[in-house]
């Protein structure tokens, strides 16, 4: 859920549009801009007030120009078209090296026929997914545990080839054990998704097949929408758990030691 909604990114969040003759609605073009992935650090830039205007402390500025001239035939305008404009030159200079940019260059936004253009400029901010899918920073974020399958004995010649044969993932492979011969191994446990094929289709209980899941390991698997690497979220997202845990433990912390404290007596009006 913190990858999904609380890791911030850098997106678009308004628009101003100054001339559209396309087919495409001002608005319908707006949030096709806001879906646009940028490739910005979100740590550079200050977190907005909702009631303030855009500055160079909060926001990054792209600005769209494109026209189709009569004559010519229909183009297509893409988030490559997109162009950074600094809103100072303090913001200019810090940003020189590393430009904000979408992160890729071939997200079709509209279609333009002959006389028809786009003028617009794009602002950016720091936001989250909690308040909008534009600033999630992943495509899908989830976690398993490890499976664990083991072997109570070995599983040899023809039982080995059936349970290769039954495992629709390839978890298992055969090996040839000297003074044994062909015997059954988990050769990739992580391709196991638990679908129980192998205790179904395969006498697993009479043959020593025993398959579980370790309750201390996980499999994370993140897929960055561009912005920031995987690894990084989820680092991002770990620091994030940990500063939630640190502010559970500080406000039981606080209500323990109001509940320690002896009850205030009312004063007696009367006295």
């Amino acid at each position: 859920r913190i990858l999904i909604a609380e890791v911030p990114t850098v997106a678009i969040s308004r628009v101003t549009v100054y001339q559209n003759t396309g087919v495409v609605h001002d608005e319908n073009l707006a949030h096709r801009l806001g879906l646009v992935p940028i490739k910005f650090e979100p740590d550079l830039l200050e977190w907005k007030p909702s009631d303030a205007d855009f500055t160079d402390q909060d926001s990054v500025m792209f600005t769209l120009q494109a026209k189709c001239e009569h004559g010519s035939d229909k183009i297509s305008v893409y988030s490559k078209d997109l162009c950074w404009k600094p809103l100072s030159e303090e913001q200019a200079k810090a940003l020189k090296d590393n430009p904000p940019r979408p992160v890729e260059d071939d997200i079709l936004l509209a279609k333009l026929a002959p006389g028809q253009e786009i003028e617009c400029e794009c602002y950016c901010e720091k936001g989250i997914g909690k308040e909008h899918a534009k600033w999630s920073p992943v495509c899908t974020a989830t976690y398993r545990l490890l499976p664990d399958i083991r072997f109570q004995k070995d599983i040899v010649g023809d039982d080995a080839k059936a349970l290769k044969k039954c495992c629709p993932m390839g978890v298992f492979d055969i090996e040839d054990v000297a003074g044994v011969g062909e015997r059954a191994v988990v050769a990739h446990p992580r391709k196991c998704t638990t679908c129980r094929e192998c205790l179904e289709s395969f006498p697993a209980e009479e043959k020593g097949l025993q398959l579980g899941k370790r309750k201390n390991y996980y499999l994370f698997s993140i897929e960055s929408v561009g912005q920031i690497p995987a690894t990084d979220l989820f680092e991002r997202a770990l620091q994030k758990l940990k500063d939630k845990i640190l502010t559970a433990k500080t406000v039981l912390a606080h209500r323990r030691e109001e509940m320690k404290r002896p009850p205030e007596q009312d004063e007696d009006e009367d006295m």
